[in-house]
């Protein structure tokens, strides 16, 4: 039995739907799963603290009786570290490491949690190299990139809308401010300023957040309410029509170190793969975990996070509409053969020492990135 710790699922976080993803991944491979998740066990901070101590107790029941452990997230190892002493000897232990919860100061308080595993699990080499090169003697890091369920693949992808139909799918939320919107807004102002933007354009922005309100005065400020549609979160039926609708995603999402050592930017970027499933190009940073998916200029592009220079890339696009159809049709294609849930499943596999079928082998080496 393979033991599988994550946060609670039932939110609708990325890394949440990833659990869940390979929850069902190992048990189609006829592996029997145990997920345990710390949940509220009633309201305020003490039915927070209830959460924790069943989680706790879950664990120490489960924990002696699990083949293997792991972990998807780098701070949930503490628990399991007070459980040393229940843990079978060499029972596998793996994490999976996603971003910014082991990138910049943030991997000081889990690197020896870390370092005491079998093996991590990286979203993306970007995450993995950004480890790596940290000083110290550090476990096997596998790469495996997440997978995105969002869009069927077999869909035929919708015709471009007219005009320029902008996307960002992102948090509102003022602590994450490094996802983009203000550059976006930036960008417009420019473009505005220099000679009016067109009509038949449309930046669309599906997300909530504390930081909504602020953004939306700034909106108002610039001139720019025409352009700008604040749709709020959407359920997965609504996010899948306006993917297929728009023109293409952006997120303009920028790595960066802060003076205080915190770490921003991208650790894979589901939404870009989710984006490339439905015949969609993106415009992103050069920097992150979202360049194991988009190759500058062929099925996205990748710019520095500076307004002058997405301003550019916007007219540059709105004048050549067949830029955005063959990279879009790029962004499929890349998304089915390197990204598909069949690679996802035999790098997690691979990843966990798990015996794979040879048809399994042979597409793993397919699904090479």
């Amino acid at each position: 039995m393979i033991l599988l710790i994550s946060y609670d699922v039932r939110r609708r976080g990325g890394i949440e739907r990833l659990s869940l993803q390979v929850q069902a991944c190992l048990q189609q491979r006829g592996q029997a799963v145990r997920l345990l998740c710390p949940q509220r066990l009633g309201p305020g901070g003490l039915g927070r603290q209830l959460g924790r101590l069943w989680f706790v107790l879950q664990l120490a029941w489960w924990l002696p009786r699990a083949t293997q452990v792991l972990s998807m997230h780098a701070l949930l190892l503490r628990p399991l570290r007070w459980l040393g002493p229940l843990r079978p000897r060499r029972q596998p232990l793996h994490c999976w490491i996603h971003g910014i919860e082991v990138w910049g100061a943030a991997l000081a308080g889990v690197q020896a949690d870390l370092r005491r595993c079998t093996g991590l699990i990286a979203s993306s080499r970007f995450t993995q190299a950004r480890v790596q090169e940290r000083p110290g003697s550090w476990p096997p890091i596998a790469v495996v990139q997440p997978m995105a369920d969002l869009i069927d693949a077999s869909e035929t992808p919708a015709p471009l809308p007219p005009g320029l139909r902008l996307l960002t799918v992102a948090r509102l939320d003022a602590g994450e401010r490094y996802k983009g919107h203000r550059l976006v807004l930036q960008a417009l102002e420019q473009l505005q300023l220099r000679g009016g933007l067109p009509a038949d354009w449309q930046w669309r922005v599906v997300g909530e957040g504390n930081d909504r309100l602020a953004l939306a005065q700034e909106c108002e400020r610039l001139g720019l309410r025409p352009w700008v549609r604040f749709l709020g979160g959407l359920g997965d039926g609504e996010l899948r029509r306006e993917l297929r609708g728009c023109s293409l995603l952006l997120m303009p999402s920028a790595y960066g170190i802060e003076a205080d050592g915190r770490a921003c930017g991208e650790g894979f970027g589901i939404v870009y793969l989710e984006a490339a499933q439905a015949g969609r190009a993106s415009i992103a940073c050069r920097q992150g975990g979202q360049t194991d998916l988009i190759v500058d200029r062929h099925n996205g592009w990748l710019i520095e996070p500076q307004a002058d220079d997405l301003a550019a890339l916007l007219l540059e696009l709105a004048a050549n509409p067949e830029q955005l159809a063959e990279a879009g049709a790029a962004a499929r294609s890349r998304a089915q053969a390197s990204f598909s849930a069949q690679c996802f499943q035999a790098r997690l596999l691979g990843s966990l020492g798990l015996q794979t079928e040879p048809s399994a082998r042979g597409n793993s080496t397919r699904c090479a990135v």
